[in-house]
């Protein structure tokens, strides 16, 4: 993959085009719903295709895309695994790290452009709330960027990257790496992805807990009692459900107030050993439901291609096939829950003494590398933090 800086669009125009785009419907939006607009403006994305050389996708234990020439058996230790992070990973001061190179700077100043506002000064001075809400599209921002460290200090690294995934939205950083989202499109798509999720929150207020768990835990039982106790509280068809399965003892748990509050309480009695708020909203849970439609109808206006490499979708831990198929998963995941430790038994699934690739985590933060050790400690052995 070439640099993410040549783009055939100049990043000028894109805003431009969508400040105009935006001028052109405020007047309809005085009585429409948060997600009723949203949907109104997502019909106003568009992009131009962006080409660049292909990357050939060669290594056996993992699934391949259809190349032009029979694919060769490769050294798993000469091939490189991506690991992209999630929305709640940021913290004040991500990048800071980042802005001594080039690209990267420029990368950040090219987000600014897309976005209207300093990327890089949120990411590395907040404030706290404004960093909060737009974690996304920094995330997003920090991760690609941290691919210009890898090519400052690993170059062939890059050059041998056979396959990635992303958590939530890092599956949207993994498909600008593997050429089938533009850039700016990604961008848009974040903050869309954003204010989604916080049109929905308004809507229905809900919330995520992360929860550990003892190796007996009944959790399907605790997550009926819970649903139960909202409905005493008053709440109709209450959700609570898991997010998001991240290894064998440790489950996001996304739903209604009432519901999570019951967990945090009584979930003891159930095999929960310590339950905790994630920051954000009830991603990836039905309370997320109508913020697929806004996602999906953006999706039909931003230019998508296949992945030139593997890319593992984290909503069914199988690889992403074409543009149909990586609109679908996208918008899906909004409301579906993550299998996130499925999705990397897919990544490392190999014989008995088979070396494991390289894998790089890219940052902020350390969970994904985290979890990796948990899930398979030999690949976790083989994998590098690149910190931001």
């Amino acid at each position: 993959m070439k640099s993410l800086l040549r783009c055939s669009y100049s990043a000028r125009a894109f805003l431009l085009k969508s400040r105009a785009n935006s001028s052109q419907t405020t007047g309809t939006h005085k009585k429409e719903s948060p997600l009723k607009r949203l949907l109104n403006d997502a019909s106003s994305f568009g992009d131009v295709s962006n080409s660049e050389p292909e990357l050939r996708w060669a290594t056996e234990p993992y699934a391949r895309i259809i190349a032009e020439e029979p694919a060769t058996r490769v050294d798993p230790r000469e091939t490189t695994v991506l690991l992209f992070p999630g929305q709640g990973s940021y913290h004040i001061g991500m990048g800071k790290r980042l802005l001594d190179l080039p690209a990267a700077r420029e990368l950040y100043e090219l987000a600014s452009n897309v976005v209207g506002w300093d990327v890089a000064r949120v990411c590395t001075e907040g404030p706290e709330d404004e960093l909060e809400r737009r974690s996304q599209v920094c995330v997003l921002v920090t991760a690609l960027a941290a691919l210009e460290r890898v090519r400052d200090e690993r170059p062939g690294a890059l050059e041998r990257v056979r396959a990635a995934a992303g958590f939530s939205l890092g599956e949207i950083a993994a498909l600008v790496f593997a050429d089938a989202l533009p850039f700016e499109g990604a961008l848009r798509l974040a903050e869309l992805r954003a204010a989604a999720a916080e049109a929905a929150t308004a809507e229905r207020a809900g919330g995520t807990l992360m929860l550990w768990l003892a190796a007996d835990a009944r959790l399907g039982d605790a997550l009926r009692r819970a649903r139960d106790h909202a409905v005493e509280c008053g709440v109709a068809a209450p959700v609570c459900g898991v997010a998001a399965y991240m290894y064998a003892g440790c489950k996001a748990v996304a739903g209604d107030e009432a519901a999570l509050r019951w967990l945090c309480a009584e979930g003891g009695a159930w095999g929960v050993r310590r339950a905790e708020r994630v920051r954000g909203p009830a991603l990836h849970s039905p309370l997320m439901a109508r913020a697929v439609d806004a996602l999906r109808e953006a999706l039909r206006h931003i230019e998508v291609r296949a992945p030139r490499l593997c890319v593992v979708s984290c909503v069914d831990a199988r690889a992403l096939r074409d543009a149909t198929h990586v609109r679908r998963q996208l918008a899906r995941q909004a409301a579906a829950p993550l299998r996130w430790e499925q999705a990397l038994h897919a990544l490392y699934a190999r014989p008995r003494g088979e070396p494991q690739p390289l894998t790089l985590t890219l940052g902020p933060h350390k969970a994904l590398r985290s979890t990796l050790r948990i899930v398979n400690a030999r690949a976790w052995d083989a994998s590098l933090q690149i910190d931001v």
